[in-house]
């Protein structure tokens, strides 16, 4: 057996192994995304980090099943089953390039339709009937900000602002002044009990970062796609070298 294929299976085999630690890191990275995003999936008005990170989870279970086929591959050195691997290899390169694609193309639309989402649930604020109350609620105290821009946008919240004119919900408070007893949550400037700082940019900058990671990971899993699905062309290219077996002895000249 040749010096090169030596040195792939040996790469393979390290590729197999590397995709079970890729594999367990991606389906962390996907569902850490999904966990974190559900809480916002009312103030959007499309699932703009969900489908990047669908794909990141289905890339990662394919991974986990390339690092058992890549392993057996790489030691039988089976025709058929380095062809089944290359193949695989392709549809998840083929994945990757197109997580990589979506995290790209929705940034370009995030900020419009972060601040679409945003103004719908403050408009719809203070209707009991509806989610988007625990949702914003959720949202100006986990990224300490009140607002689509600034507190002032709740003066012109449709439901909020009949009942509670120029002022602002509890969860605008600062940490300092969380509660009814002793936040003043009128609207005024500098008043220091409520965030001054809107949702919007914290918000989109959020997404931003998780679009990123996924668009990162994305690029350098690639990389190692490429080098996987070259070592499984070396290895499918010497297992249809001819070999030659000695007859009569290694000095009778005879090979068949």
């Amino acid at each position: 057996m040749g010096c090169s294929s030596a040195t792939s299976k040996i790469c393979l085999t390290i590729i197999g192994l590397i995709f079970w630690g890729a594999a367990a890191a991606l389906i962390f990275l996907g569902a850490y995304v999904f966990h974190t995003y559900k809480h916002f999936d009312e103030l959007t008005s499309s699932n703009l980090v969900l489908a990047p990170a669908g794909i990141v989870i289905i890339v990662g279970v394919f991974l986990f099943v390339l690092g058992c086929l890549g392993c057996v591959a790489a030691f039988k050195e089976n025709k058929c089953l380095l062809a089944v691997l290359f193949s695989m290899l392709l549809i998840v390169l083929t994945a990757l390039v197109a997580a990589g694609v979506l995290g790209y193309v929705f940034k370009k639309d995030l900020r419009k339709s972060v601040h679409d989402g945003l103004q719908v649930a403050i408009d719809n604020y203070n209707n009991k009937t509806d989610v988007n109350e625990d949702q914003v609620d959720y949202l100006q105290r986990e990224l300490t900000c009140c607002g689509i821009y600034n507190s002032s946008d709740w003066k012109k919240a449709a439901q909020w602002s009949k009942t509670n004119p120029n002022s602002v919900p509890l969860s605008c408070c600062t940490n300092k002044h969380a509660n009814a007893t002793t936040c003043d949550t009128k609207i005024y400037p500098g008043n220091k009990d409520i965030h001054s700082e809107g949702c919007l940019e914290k918000l989109e900058t959020k997404f931003q970062h998780f679009l990123g990671y996924i668009a990162g990971v994305a690029v350098a899993f690639a990389v190692i796609m490429l080098l996987g699905m070259i070592c499984t062309c070396v290895l499918m290219c010497r297992s249809q070298e001819v070999r030659y077996e000695m007859l009569g002895g290694p000095n009778s000249g005879l090979r068949v």
